[in-house]
């Protein structure tokens, strides 16, 4: 019974040690939609003129040309192979943040997408936060959480932000909760049906999603509101349920 009761005890700590730890990381993403840092890259860069002939490979396997400036390209050894890597952020057009890993004298791009780095932790793993702006057509902010673990596994996990969604002082301690009902952009009912201006498609008024008893973060109550993260595998939503 004792030995039972131990295990129980030691399982019943992990589980509170993860939730600690999937709280900080979205205390941490929340932080970031409220006040994106204009980030300066303090990494090392050394080693930047040994590289101005080699190649970069797209995943394609295409070379690409970049502007070979200090400025947009930091050599940093992200995923803790003894080799500096590179990470490279491309404003020619629209912001791009682009990784890519040392293979031999040239680099191999693993990851791309539209955005700007916006923080970096670096220890055992290194993790990347790229924020990716709502603008025109596209009317969700994208927060990419990257955590590298080699040269070819990222784990990605992304929260998004409606451009109607507001992040005015949220909760201090987040809680966990199932709810039922239909995730909305804000605190009101609005099903009216209109044509979307971009793709022609009807939209039910501010609707996100329907969930069934799904379990919530918790992160603001209003009167019979909650503003809640929900979370499917590696994709979250931020969203009003009503209660």
């Amino acid at each position: 019974m004792k030995i039972k009761a131990f295990s129980l005890a030691m399982w019943c700590m992990i589980l509170i040690l993860i939730a600690c730890a999937s709280n900080n990381s979205l205390e941490k993403k929340l932080q970031l939609f409220q006040t994106p840092p204009g980030y300066e890259y303090p990494l090392d860069s050394t080693g930047y003129s040994e590289i101005k002939n080699s190649l970069f490979f797209t995943k394609n396997g295409n070379t690409e040309v970049f502007t070979m400036n200090s400025n947009n390209l930091h050599v940093v050894d992200f995923n803790n192979d003894g080799d500096k890597d590179v990470v490279y952020h491309d404003n020619r057009h629209y912001q791009t943040t682009m990784l890519l890993v040392k293979k031999g004298n040239d680099f191999v791009e693993i990851w791309k997408r539209p955005g700007r780095l916006v923080d970096v932790k670096q220890g055992k793993k290194t993790t990347f936060f790229v924020l990716n702006n709502a603008i025109g057509c596209l009317n969700e902010a994208t927060l990419s959480e990257l955590i590298i673990k080699n040269d070819t596994v990222i784990l990605e996990n992304i929260l998004t932000l409606h451009v109607d969604t507001k992040l005015n002082s949220i909760n201090k301690t987040l809680k966990r909760q199932r709810v039922s009902g239909v995730l909305r952009t804000q605190a009101v009912e609005d099903d009216t049906k209109k044509k979307d201006p971009c793709t022609g498609d009807v939209k039910i008024g501010n609707q996100l999603k329907t969930i069934e008893d799904k379990e919530v973060t918790v992160i603001k109550n209003q009167d019979e509101w909650l503003l809640v993260v929900f979370k499917e595998v590696d994709r979250s939503m931020i969203g009003w349920v009503k209660i």
